[in-house]
């Protein structure tokens, strides 16, 4: 299946990978980078592997401890709405 990003997964992912470049280490970022590399090549041949949210009408599955991916799954590809740190308010409709 093939993985397309929205506008806000990719801007939320630069982001998370700028702070963690700046506020903690560039080690990190890329362990970051690795992790989500790795969930989204599982995810192509797994799609449902994520937890379905009815209330989000999407799929999550978690990066790390800090991080979640919500994604949909259509009948040929893959798209990852955003990634959410979990350590905000929780995520509801309208800030996906």
């Amino acid at each position: 299946m093939e993985i397309i990003w929205s506008k806000k997964a990719k801007y939320n992912f630069d982001s998370i990978q700028n702070y963690l470049e700046h506020y903690w280490t560039p080690l990190i970022a890329k362990k970051f980078i690795k992790n989500v590399m790795h969930i989204t090549k599982i995810l192509e041949n797994n799609p449902q592997l994520g937890k379905y949210r009815p209330d989000l009408e999407c799929r999550e599955i978690l990066i790390s401890k800090q991080i979640t991916l919500y994604y949909e799954v259509e009948e040929n590809f893959i798209t990852l709405i955003a990634f959410w740190n979990n350590r905000q308010q929780p995520i509801d409709m309208f800030n996906l």
